[in-house]
């Protein structure tokens, strides 16, 4: 008995097509029907001269030609005229074809949505308050089409993104399962749980499928983060889920307390050449740069790059206008991560699931786990190729205000410097050290009177949006702050956005607002303490912000460059060194005074965890930047010379 079929494998990275009227003998076909799990990876290069284009879209069109009965899609972007075609194609020779699709992608007039409307292929949009995000096919009720990609000429030719292949019709089914609930107009918090096991051995890989949100996938995440034992390698687009950024920190400082008893410390962060495991242990990451920069402090950067875990900004340049990185490609789109790569417990997550709110509690997504070291090995190589291509972080976040090379200076930006700084450009992190920007005023004792309605702890028993962090640049050069933290020593509690700079010999203060009303006009009100931030860490007043707050009993400030060194302290995790409360008879604050580094002519004295480094505040009342309702209470000089 012999057949024609078209069979498509992934080896490597490689992609193969034989020809459909291939024949096949029996032993042949019993090999070809094992059930397998193929892996696609697009590999956009970093610019269009350098894409190694391995025909990822081709790989779906030839898999949707050879549909002979039935093909479900449920697809957030739908663009690519290739798929869209072969779709077309299908349903007029007789598959029964059916799409879900997004209400939103569909109010826009996407093309391909309005191309099967014209051909009158049976559709379904929903989630019209967040998004239907998944991007899958199911082929014949047995293959399945699953990644992070969207269904668009971007996320196949420029886009950074990963697909895999399932042949299993248990797998298939659970996909079915879902696809049928938003085909009945169930999307998002209203689909129910099938209960179907979730769990399946496939060839050498077993797989689970969790959709969100009613199948707790970020519960999943974070179960597996858990138990990583020796390394975990990410690359993400979406990252604004402060537990995913938590677990990370707590695996890199575990797995650093490992690598010092074991004097693996100094053993370089990635190899890129395949081996074994690899030592030492290990959290290490790859970033989207268009999240990064469009995020502001949602995103979990700041958390990571203040406790050291090791990351770069990949340089997919690959976009349709060069320096579009919002919509015109050249984006890091995976959602993907290697856990415990190269031993026996090797496993990928990856699918649609941003590491997101949205994604956990409010769009449809799926998310998937492959165990298996083979497919464990095709990744952790892919990641290796951001890796190998990507820039540490401060240079990258340092080219935003530049261009895209150190010499390649972008003019635009020079032209909005003060007339007397236009010669200069910003140094990136790499050429800045130690003392070049300092803390150089810290009130730590916040007081307006005001009770703190944000604390359920009964800690605090006024509002802490009266403190503040003031930094000096004594240098001659402005600085770029892009993507610098200060931290408390255990979580951050500054990030600067990209584009944040310090100017030559300016004093620069952080602000809080904290419970205050947001105004484009004024961005502190009245009942504030101090006014005109250089930067206000939570303008948006968003409870998932840190604080700025500031401990009384322990102070260890750490100013962080964007390359994780530190460039200033300030204390020595004891209480402050200076600064603080003036009480009267019965213990009520009449003068909180802040702590001042010692200045002199432009020279710091000392470094910023020695007490005789600073003094208290000597100004008989507050500073021009301390609103005159708190100026015989406060001494204090946010924003300008220290006191004398």
């Amino acid at each position: 008995m012999k057949k024609s079929f078209i069979i498509l494998l992934l080896a490597s990275g490689t992609l193969f097509s034989l020809n459909a009227c291939t024949e096949f003998s029996d032993e042949d076909q019993a090999s070809l029907n094992e059930p397998s799990v193929s892996v696609v990876f697009n590999h956009t290069g970093t610019r269009e001269g350098n894409r190694d284009d391995i025909k990822s879209a081709q790989f779906l069109i030839d898999r949707i030609d050879s549909t002979r009965s039935t093909l479900r899609g449920a697809l957030y972007g739908f663009s690519n005229k290739g798929v869209i075609d072969a779709v077309v194609r299908a349903h007029y020779r007789g598959v029964d074809v059916k799409v879900v699709g997004d209400a939103r992608h569909f109010g826009y007039n996407e093309r391909g949505y309005k191309i099967l409307q014209e051909n009158h292929v049976p559709m379904i949009v929903g989630n019209q308050f967040h998004i239907m995000h998944n991007k899958f096919f199911v082929f014949d009720d047995y293959f399945t089409f699953v990644g992070t990609g969207n269904i668009t000429t971007t996320g196949f030719t420029r886009n950074n993104n990963n697909w895999v292949l399932i042949e299993s019709p248990q797998v298939a089914r659970d996909f079915l399962d879902e696809w049928d609930q938003m085909w009945e107009g169930r999307f998002g918090s209203v689909k129910k749980i099938v209960d179907n096991g979730n769990v399946y051995k496939v060839g050498d890989t077993t797989i689970e499928v969790y959709f969100s949100p009613q199948e707790d996938a970020m519960g999943r995440i974070l179960e597996e983060l858990d138990l990583a034992d020796t390394n975990i390698y990410f690359s993400i687009f979406a990252f604004t889920k402060d537990q995913i950024g938590s677990r990370f920190v707590q695996k890199h400082r575990e797995f650093q307390a490992y690598n010092k008893t074991k004097m693996l410390e100094d053993l370089p962060v990635v190899s890129l050449i395949d081996g074994k495991a690899e030592q030492p242990k290990k959290v290490v990451g790859v970033l989207d740069r268009s999240q990064v920069a469009g995020n502001f402090l949602y995103h979990e950067v700041y958390r990571l790059a203040s406790s050291g875990v090791p990351m770069r900004m990949e340089a997919n340049e690959n976009s349709r206008v060069p320096g579009d990185y919002q919509a015109g490609g050249g984006r890091l789109h995976s959602k993907t991560m290697v856990l415990d790569a190269g031993t026996p417990n090797a496993r990928v997550i990856t699918g649609s699931f941003n590491w997101s709110s949205a994604a956990t509690i409010a769009n449809d997504e799926v998310l998937i786990i492959l165990r298996g070291q083979k497919i464990a090995d095709e990744y952790l190589r892919e990641f290796r190729n951001f890796w190998r291509t990507s820039r540490p972080l401060g240079t990258a976040v340092c080219n935003y205000l530049v261009g895209q090379t150190d010499s390649d200076v972008d003019q635009e930006h020079i032209d909005r410097l003060p007339k007397d700084l236009q010669g200069q450009r910003p140094l990136c992190s790499d050429e800045v050290g130690p003392g070049d920007v300092i803390i150089s005023e810290v009130q730590w004792l916040g007081y307006n009177g005001e009770t703190d309605t944000s604390d359920h702890t009964g800690r605090r028993d006024f509002i802490d949006n009266d403190e503040f962090i003031e930094l000096y640049n004594p240098t001659d050069k402005t600085i770029n702050l892009s993507l610098w933290t200060i931290t408390n020593g255990f979580d951050f509690k500054v990030g600067f956005i990209p584009g944040t700079v310090i100017h030559p010999g300016q004093y620069f203060l952080v602000l809080d607002h904290n419970l205050a009303a947001f105004s484009d006009v004024s961005p502190q009100t009245k009942t504030e303490a101090y006014a005109n931030p250089d930067f206000a860490t939570n303008v948006s007043n968003d409870p998932r912000f840190p604080r700025l707050n500031i401990q009384n009993s322990s102070m260890a400030l750490h100013l962080i460059d964007a390359d994780g060194e530190v460039i200033d302290l300030a204390g020595d995790s004891a209480p402050p060194f200076a600064g603080g409360a003036e009480l009267d008879r019965n213990n009520d604050i009449v003068k909180v005074r802040s702590m001042e580094r010692i200045i002199t002519n432009g020279k710091v004295k000392g470094d910023g965890d020695k007490r005789s480094s600073w003094k208290t505040c000597s100004a008989k009342e507050g500073g021009k930047n301390v609103n005159k309702a708190f100026r015989t209470l406060i001494s204090a000089t946010p924003g300008e010379a220290n006191s004398k």
